[in-house]
């Protein structure tokens, strides 16, 4: 009798099949998933990222003006976490003159992460409802009344 051929295959075959494709899965994904947690961001370092920006803000808006002042010094503080948990940080805020320039650098640290901001403010502005006189007299523009 000539040979068969075959056609499908056995169920040992289809076990045999499933098996290691379920290894290889597994294998790939044991190696996958840490590697996604490594390279995906610290949702702690975000928020304490976002907090020095935050506060920089505040600092810049206050040295906009001509005769504002902000000490420099540190504050010990909590930032909420996406989680909705508070976490203890310590905001640290530095105001120095560099030429004709005020630099304001906001430092926001915890236990393991540190985040940095800065600004520079080249020019400040008279403080609201302040009067401008001019170092000299401007002549009124020709046919002026």
């Amino acid at each position: 009798m000539p040979a068969r051929s075959q056609r499908g295959s056995t169920l040992a075959e289809t076990l045999v099949a499933t098996a290691i494709l379920t290894a290889v899965l597994g294998g790939a994904l044991a190696v996958a998933i840490p590697a996604t947690h490594r390279l995906s961001p610290d949702p702690r370092a975000d928020a304490l990222q976002r907090l020095a920006y935050r506060e920089l803000a505040v600092a810049r808006d206050l040295l906009k003006y001509d005769d504002a002042v902000v000490a420099p010094n540190a504050i010990a503080t909590t930032m909420p976490l996406p989680d909705g948990t508070p976490e203890p940080v310590l905001l640290r805020v530095d105001v120095r003159a560099i030429a004709d320039a005020t630099v304001v650098t906001v430092t926001a640290a915890d236990d393991a992460h540190t985040a940095r901001a800065d600004a520079a403010i080249g020019a400040r502005a008279a403080m609201p409802g302040a009067t401008i006189a001019p170092d000299v007299l401007v002549p009124a523009p020709t046919g002026a009344p």
